[in-house]
């Protein structure tokens, strides 16, 4: 089989950084210089609109109703470790979001369902499928990298994060953990380009180039296209990450004629790299020695744990469109198609001491429609989603190997050879109207989701060897597995959404919402019946049993908010707290009941509450400050259910009434500013995640841990463009940590454990223009 190998070239590292006293000195001693304002940094909220009055876009709220905040562009690419590409480590400063760094550059993509992010406790599964973009759910219930590496930060304008109650027309798969929107920088108005180089520890490499051609076709037209390459080694270990990551996107934006605008976007990528290998307990308890532990550069005595067995390829590529017609002033209708389409695979060493080859080749498509209108004074919205996706999630080809130690593969059969046989849809009818009387803003909405689960075939795998996909399944003879194939069927859930503000005074907002969230069901029932069949016959449960057991996880949240915004002698800024409270019901949780088999069941009866806040302050012209700030509790309400049979060691693993779910920190914190000196600006953040536990019975616990990043960003404007250049320094101090825990089914099945080191210090150095 053909394994992408690795490039051989020169590194390149560029050394630098900056102590926090000397920050604080240069703050001191530069009141005799002349200062230019602030550039802002949003990893915050943005603006309100209208905004009662200016406020700062590093931290404004995006929304005076919900609790919705956002990372604009800097923020964006300050957050995500300047790799490029990932919104889920592009959010990761906002107020209770835990998506810690793998990698440096945010670059490393963990196969299977967990991505790595929490919001208020909540784990998003099932890839990213909290995520959109342009407010359209691309890539859905997907193993595979997804959209998260498929768009170049520099094409983002901004990304928005909502949190708690969900807006009804909010069109996320999933909105139990929140929901967040990567919303696209179209065409510029006039002519201009940009172009940048980024250099950095670890032969980091990445080059980024667009062209805007500005107002075209007598100012009807804008058009942009744009290129990226990243290329990096492995922090630890041997490999890359990413290999020849390139990109290409192009984005159109029209209006023919008055009542009818276009708007046109389409990407593809290329996403090869080596994995990094997990820690088991004991080896992340004591990162002294096994803090860069990984993958053998050379087959050896553990052959599954070779870098060469334990690596991903995948190509990517998305479109989509918005069009408007408008029929008057104050109605129009909105059509948004979209495709997404991915192929590659994963290759994994196991525990059982085979090569797994996970094959992901499926394309996924759908329609937003909204007519929106305004009745009496009030903004009407009715909206329609229809989606469709196909497998995996969950997977249907596993194709497994023998290792040798010369690096080969040998011995091939399929642990799963499935077929979807009918498609697995997503449908959501929903309305949302808005009225102001006076001082107080109302917003009502409803939602009705149902989701119609795939009917899969298993087939009979036996002598089948390493063949295509497609020649398997005809070697299969079509001989269907009847107690290991699943039926389809359809679930389904009805969403409320209320939300209330009331403005007390000019610089005082009250804020409440209120709604039901829609969380994912337990798809790996499906591959832990194929991989367990043995144990579940035995137990008298057949696969369709327990497809048709798993159900969608359903929440009841609460969110009630404060804005204060200030503006006199001592400077200006804002602070927003907000309180909250969810109630989950069906919970899906990684255990085993009895059976012998550790697998997911939604199942869980749980709630979350705590409380966050998002603040900045400009003392003066030259400084600005910013926090966000997050303390939750997401805990069991029940204890988990078990079969009569189970032993006693279960029967008390299984008691977590009142025990804080598993990778959930009580804290998480950023604080952070800017200090502008002439051209120069200085940005030091501090991101502090307090202690948490590794396991649902609370008997890993994990440290708690704090990160010092510092950026120093020169920009200088000539005639025809403005230069820029900047040094960052991130986990400036070195720190060691363990930063994600993975507990999902495809680390369980791996031979590597599911704790994962955090990034050690890096430096990263970019230069650029834009005109």
């Amino acid at each position: 089989m053909t394994m992408f190998a690795r490039k051989r070239r020169s590194s390149s590292l560029l050394l630098g950084g900056a102590s926090l006293a000397a920050l604080l000195g240069a703050a001191h001693g530069a009141g005799a210089q002349s200062f230019t304002p602030l550039p802002e940094i949003s990893i915050g909220a943005a603006p309100a609109t209208p905004p009662k009055k200016p406020e700062s876009a590093i931290l404004g709220s995006a929304s005076d109703t919900s609790t919705a905040y956002a990372a604009d562009a800097r923020g964006l690419d300050l957050a995500s470790g300047g790799g490029g590409s990932n919104p889920i480590r592009g959010i990761s400063w906002l107020p209770s979001v835990d998506a810690p760094a793998i990698d440096p550059y945010g670059l490393a993509n963990m196969g299977g369902g967990n991505k790595g992010i929490r919001i208020r406790g909540e784990n998003s599964q099932h890839g990213n499928s909290i995520g959109t973009v342009d407010g359209l759910p691309l890539s859905g219930i997907n193993p595979g990298p997804g959209v998260t590496w498929l768009i170049d930060n520099e094409n983002l304008s901004r990304i928005v994060l909502h949190q708690g109650p969900m807006p009804s027309d909010v069109n996320s798969y999933f909105t139990v953990t929140g929901s967040f929107d990567s919303q696209i920088r179209w065409p510029e108005k006039k002519f201009g380009g940009e172009i940048s180089q980024s250099v950095g520890s670890f032969s980091f490499l990445r080059t980024f180039a667009r062209i805007d051609s500005g107002e075209i076709l007598n100012g009807t037209t804008k058009v942009f296209v744009s290129g990226s390459f990243t290329d990096a080694d492995k922090w630890r270990g041997s490999g890359k990450d990413p290999q020849g990551k390139s990109g290409f996107a192009v984005g159109i934006d029209t209006k023919p004629v008055d009542w009818l605008e276009a708007k046109f976007f389409a990407a593809k990528s290329s996403f090869d790299e080596h994995s990094y290998a997990g820690l088991n307990y004991q080896q992340a308890s004591n990162l002294g020695a096994f803090r860069r532990f990984d993958f053998a550069a050379i087959p050896g005595v553990a052959p599954t744990l070779y870098y060469g067995y334990n690596l991903q390829h995948f190509d990517s590529w998305t479109a989509f469109s918005e069009i408007a017609i408008n029929l008057n002033e104050t109605t129009r209708f909105v059509a948004k198609p979209y495709y997404f389409r991915e192929d590659g695979y994963y290759l994994d060493g196991q525990a059982n001491g085979r090569i797994r080859k996970w094959l992901i080749g499926h394309d996924m498509w759908g329609v937003v429609s909204e007519a929106q209108t305004r009745v009496l004074d009030t903004d009407v919205k009715l909206g329609y989603w229809h989606g469709v996706q196909n497998a995996p999630g969950p997977p249907t080809a596993w194709e497994t190997f023998a290792p040798n130690a010369l690096g080969g593969l040998t011995g091939a059969n399929w642990s799963i050879l499935a077929q979807q046989t009918s498609p697995h849809t997503f449908d959501a009818a929903y309305g949302m109207a808005s009225r102001d009387f006076g001082p107080l803003h109302v917003e009502a909405g409803a939602r009705y989701v149902w989701e119609h689960m795939p009917g899969i075939n298993a087939y009979n795998s036996t002598g089948i060897g390493d063949v295509t996909l497609d020649t398997a399944l005809a070697m299969s003879g079509s001989v269907i597995l009847p107690n290991r194939s699943v039926t389809p069927f359809t679930i389904g859930t009805f969403l409320p959404y209320g939300a209330l503000s009331y403005r007390l005074t000019d610089d005082l907002l009250l804020k409440f919402s209120g709604g039901g969230g829609y969380g994912g069901p337990g798809y790996d029932a499906f591959p832990t019946s194929q991989q367990n069949a043995p144990a579940f016959a035995a137990a008298g449960i057949t696969a369709d049993q327990l497809w048709h057991s798993i159900r969608p996880e359903t929440s009841t949240q609460l969110d009630l908010g404060l804005r204060w915004s200030y503006s006199g002698a001592y400077g200006s800024g804002f602070i927003e707290p907000t309180a909250y409270y969810s109630r989950n019901h069906n919970k899906l949780v990684s255990y085993d009941p009895g059976i012998g088999v550790q697998f997911g069941q939604n199942v869980g009866e749980s709630q979350s509450y705590g409380g966050q806040l998002i603040a900045h302050y400009d003392p003066l012209e030259k400084v600005g400050l910013f926090a966000s700030l997050g303390y939750q509790r997401a805990e069991f309400v029940q204890n988990l259910p078990i079969l009569p049979t189970a032993s006693s060691a279960i029967y008390w693993g299984t008691r977590v009434v009142g025990r804080q779910l598993p990778d959930v920190p009580y804290w998480i914190a950023t604080v952070g500013g800017d200090l502008r000196i002439e051209e120069f600006t200085i940005t030091p953040v501090l991101h502090i995640v307090g202690s948490r536990a590794g396991d649902t019975s609370g008997f890993q616990p994990i440290a708690g841990y704090s990160t010092l990043d510092l950026t120093v960003k020169y920009e200088h404007k000539i005639d025809w463009g403005t230069i820029t250049a900047s040094v960052t320094c991130m986990n400036m101090f070195d720190t060691a940590y363990i930063g994600q825990i993975s507990n999902g089914y495809y680390q369980q099945t791996s031979s590597s454990g599911i704790y994962f080191p955090g990034a050690p210090r890096t430096v990263i150095g970019k230069v650029g223009f834009k005109f």
